[in-house]
């Protein structure tokens, strides 16, 4: 006779079992390069799958399963929204009339909105308006119903507008979410186009009614963010990333310590921008982690520039995380700021041992404690052949205070030591 797991432990396995992201994961997010690829929405809606299958199998399973299933909610253009308003509908309905069950639309913590205008087949014969209704017109509705979402994050994709200004199919959800769900919100993902959504105005408004944000994560592409020194009073914000190709502050607007909190940001240096600049100069003094992304672009004096203001202006800096296309482009001939841990990511490809450990042979940081390879793939590689990972490789680091560690903290080096002793 099987030995039956209290709920408390059934819950935790499938929580673990599950692709949703963590709302409750103090851990800063790892930012994506791709559109596609901001969140595993494939394996989010298998796991909502799964958690819908298990719960048809008896009241027990339905119990268990129903709160973790709408914790994470998908809006994409597959989503039947009819159904789901339906059922937020219902259970609200049923909470005011019995009073036992929360709705479950208060068990909500993440929305992911992905959606697109494109039709959903070659052939479609319905009209743009048509569609754009379907999956645009109700989420204000929606949002009406989840009180208590901790995470919100919007992808949308667009045909090309050739030149035209962007679309906006926002109706009532930008107001609508601002005045359900702003006080709760504690991340916010604007990665694709969320000016389809929000309006400069309206995604002010939301920043000036969420006190609580702890991170803002944008894309390269969502400027009407405006300059960092710009933002409204946000005491907890811990991580922003400041991305824009585009776009020129005149200090106006500045104001200082609303971002008393503000201690990493990720950084995409632009010669066109000068917004990453005044965030540095502002905030300097107290930011202690950068992710500086030199990923497709070619503004190398840029990057130079860059490492030097990091140098002068962010003297509590101790870790610097360094996205590269591939290992040639790490910055060799650029003095480094004092930090006691370097991450590198790359885009493309990987890289001999040796050359590896030539490079940070010529890195001159009495503080540097770690080198971390980033990208989990890198722990195949340096055990195949083809890596070149031999004990002879690593000569160049003899005698360095820093040791290379893989993604999960775990040394490279021809002396293996465990996470915990890195």
């Amino acid at each position: 006779m099987p030995f039956p797991l209290p709920v408390e432990t059934l819950v935790h396995i499938l929580e673990l079992a599950v692709a949703f992201p963590s709302v409750m994961d103090t851990h800063l997010p790892q930012y994506s390069l791709y559109p596609k690829s901001f969140l595993p929405l494939n394996d989010i809606k298998r796991s909502t799958w799964i958690l819908s299958s298990l719960a048809l199998v008896c009241k027990q399973w339905n119990t268990i399963c129903t709160p973790t299933l709408y914790q994470c909610l998908v809006i994409d253009d597959s989503t039947d929204m009819s159904a789901l308003l339906y059922t937020l509908e219902r259970s609200q309905l049923t909470t005011d009339t019995l009073g036992r069950f929360r709705p479950r639309g208060f068990l909500a913590r993440h929305l992911i909105i992905a959606l697109s205008d494109h039709p959903a087949h070659e052939d479609g014969v319905e009209s743009l308006e048509t569609r754009i209704f379907q999956r645009f017109g109700n989420l204000g509705r929606l949002s009406r119903y989840l009180p208590y979402l901790q995470v919100l994050s919007i992808s949308i994709m667009i045909q090309d507008t050739w030149g035209l200004p962007m679309p906006y199919y926002g109706r009532d959800f930008a107001a609508a979410v601002t005045q359900t769900s702003a006080w709760s919100l504690r991340k916010l993902y604007l990665h694709q186009n969320p000016i389809v959504l929000f309006s400069r105005q309206e995604l002010r408004t939301l920043l000036e009614s969420a006190p609580n944000l702890v991170a803002i994560v944008s894309s390269c592409n969502t400027g009407h963010l405006g300059c960092p020194v710009a933002l409204p009073y946000l005491p907890k914000l811990k991580y922003l990333t400041v991305n824009h190709e585009a776009g020129h502050c005149d200090s106006i607007c500045h104001e200082d310590g609303h971002t008393p909190s503000l201690d990493r940001v990720h950084i995409r240096p632009s010669r066109s921008s000068n917004f990453w600049t005044h965030l540095l100069s502002s905030q300097g003094l107290i930011i202690t982690s950068v992710s500086l992304d030199l990923r497709i672009t070619s503004e190398l004096e840029n990057h130079s520039h860059c490492l030097y203001m990091l140098s002068s202006l962010c003297p509590n800096l101790s870790c610097l995380e360094i996205f590269i296309n591939d290992w040639h482009d790490f910055p060799k001939r650029d003095v480094l700021p004092s930090i006691e841990h370097l991450g590198v990511s790359l885009l493309f490809g990987t890289v001999k041992v040796a050359d590896m450990c030539e490079t940070l042979a010529c890195i001159q940081l009495p503080s540097l404690k770690t080198v971390r390879l980033m990208d989990p793939h890198m722990v195949e590689w340096f055990a195949s052949p083809l890596s070149g990972n031999v004990e002879s490789a690593w000569t160049p680091l003899i005698g360095r205070t820093f040791c290379v560690v893989d993604c999960d903290g775990r040394d490279l080096g021809p002396y293996r030591r465990g996470p915990e002793e890195t």
